[in-house]
């Protein structure tokens, strides 16, 4: 293994970790903590705005690493020519979809935040339809986009390993 390979395979690693640990974080937020912070007394709130705080942190800090360690995963299975078009779609379709992770993330923020300053519940939604709706939107829409672009991921390993294969 070349000081190269070597290179790529702890970027890699990072890129991998960067993801799970959004990801993770944000199944782990929505179906344990959020539902526990719900049933507990008026405590529960000041938890979720610590947490919310620490957890920023953590998805900015991913943001960056995902950013820095895509470009050079790209530029590295980009570069060699041995790809086809089917993995520059797949790849193009995960970037778009991490941009719009990363956006929704951003906006997000400052929709809390304004939110946080006129502090009124907002109805829950009735109707299968409108919860429906809520049920894909919000911060759920990030984990659903999140397992997607790790499916993805998958996909383009599998793809790479068709092209290089074939050649």
């Amino acid at each position: 293994m070349s000081i190269s390979d070597l290179f790529l395979l702890v970027v890699l690693w990072v890129h991998l970790v960067s993801a799970t640990a959004w990801v993770g974080g944000s199944i782990f937020y929505l179906f344990v903590l959020r539902p526990a912070l719900r049933k507990s007394s008026e405590g529960g709130r000041e938890v979720n705005i610590a947490t919310a705080d620490e957890f920023r942190a953590l998805v900015d800090t991913t943001i960056f690493v995902l950013l820095a360690t895509g470009i050079i995963l790209t530029f590295n299975r980009v570069t060699p020519g041995v790809i086809g078009v089917q993995y520059v779609a797949v790849l193009g379709l995960k970037i778009a979809l991490s941009i719009w992770m990363f956006i929704l993330a951003r906006d997000r923020r400052r929709r809390t935040a304004m939110l946080e300053m006129y502090r009124e519940r907002p109805e829950p939604p009735s109707g299968f339809l409108r919860k429906a709706l809520r049920a894909v939107s919000g911060y759920n829409t990030i984990v659903i986009l999140g397992l997607v672009v790790l499916l993805l991921a998958d996909a383009l390993g599998v793809l790479f390993e068709i092209a290089v294969e074939a050649q």
